[in-house]
């Protein structure tokens, strides 16, 4: 169980799989039914919680700045990348 929580930490509901975006404040977790706010209280994410293909947890990303832009290099050209875009259609997303 420790071990999960430390998986886990510093991730958000906005961070999961699960997460349905409803609004700029809040979303809805698809397993619960549940409204769940992106950050502040309540936002971290739960022992369920899965990563969303981003960027970010894409094993071709690498050093992000302290912005989160870092550099992609799963295709040819190596470009740059946002750490939080979503990766849901990218052929070169690899975990």
């Amino acid at each position: 169980m420790k071990r999960e929580k430390e998986r886990i930490r510093g991730m958000r509901h906005f961070d999961c799989i699960n997460y349905i975006n409803l609004d700029c404040e809040k979303g809805m977790c698809a397993l619960d039914k549940v409204i769940v706010p992106i950050d502040g209280e309540g936002s971290e994410g739960c022992p369920r919680f899965e990563a969303a293909p981003k960027c970010g947890n894409c094993k071709n990303f690498s050093d992000p700045d302290k912005y989160g832009i870092g550099t992609c290099s799963g295709y040819e050209k190596e470009n740059w990348a946002y750490a939080t875009c979503g990766a849901y259609s990218c052929e070169k997303y690899a975990r």
